[in-house]
């Protein structure tokens, strides 16, 4: 994604005492109009930045008659990075102090993906301050709850395949590839994405193949010293 185009009318960071005990500093950006009648909040999900809601963003205010908020969640972006595991009700917690911060009673939220699962928690724990709740791309989470299919399977594979695939040569690249790739397959539908404008495809590759191919060939180069210096052990 890209950089929000439009500057914001005001940034920041928010610092509090979380509920779960820890420092936390929000990095957040403010746009459209200030004090307008909608209020729009957007928590997006897992690694990615604020700047994920770039079109959201520009298209709202482009409209008019929005206060707009877009936030790094705890541990990501300009962000600060606690100590320890994170929960959905903590990081739901984060928002409503975040919208404390920037003099909010209410809002409507938007939640993408894993901050879809958070913006259900801010639903349940703070019920007076969501006008409403537009949840994109999301479900009630539990690991048996809603197990994936074999091309879900295939995209965790993919996804846990990544830390190895920073270690080859060029692989921090091909690693950011494979996310991007794996975010349109895993969020949107086919349809979808062939009703929108996108850059001209790059030559397809399996990112999993491919990078397990490379593996290979290192063990294959490697393998006529390892022989030798058994033979020189014995």
């Amino acid at each position: 994604t890209r950089d929000i185009a439009i500057r914001p009318k005001a940034h920041g960071h928010a610092e509090f005492r979380a509920t779960d005990g820890h420092d936390v500093s929000l990095h957040w950006k403010r746009f459209g109009r200030k004090g307008a009648p909608t209020r729009v909040l957007f928590i997006m999900g897992l690694a990615a930045s604020h700047n994920a809601w770039q079109a959201q963003v520009e298209r709202l205010v482009a409209q008019g008659g929005c206060d707009v908020v877009v936030f790094d969640n705890r541990g990501t972006g300009a962000s600060s990075t606690p100590p320890g595991g994170y929960t959905t009700d903590a990081m739901a917690s984060d928002a409503a102090r975040l919208m404390d911060h920037v003099q909010w009673r209410d809002a409507h939220i938007v939640g993408f993906s894993m901050g879809g699962m958070i913006a259900m928690k801010l639903a349940a724990l703070h019920a007076p301050r969501v006008r409403s709740l537009c949840l994109i791309s999301t479900h009630l989470g539990g690991f048996f709850f809603r197990l994936p299919g074999p091309k879900g399977l295939s995209n965790l594979l993919q996804i846990l395949a990544a830390p190895l695939v920073r270690r080859l040569p060029a692989g921090r690249r091909l690693a950011s590839r494979m996310r991007s790739h794996l975010d349109l397959r895993c969020h949107f539908t086919p349809s979808f994405l062939n009703s929108v404008s996108l850059p001209p495809p790059t030559p397809r590759r399996r990112p999993l193949r491919w990078a397990f191919k490379r593996i290979s060939r290192a063990a294959r180069a490697a393998a006529p010293f390892s022989r030798a210096s058994r033979a020189v052990r014995t």
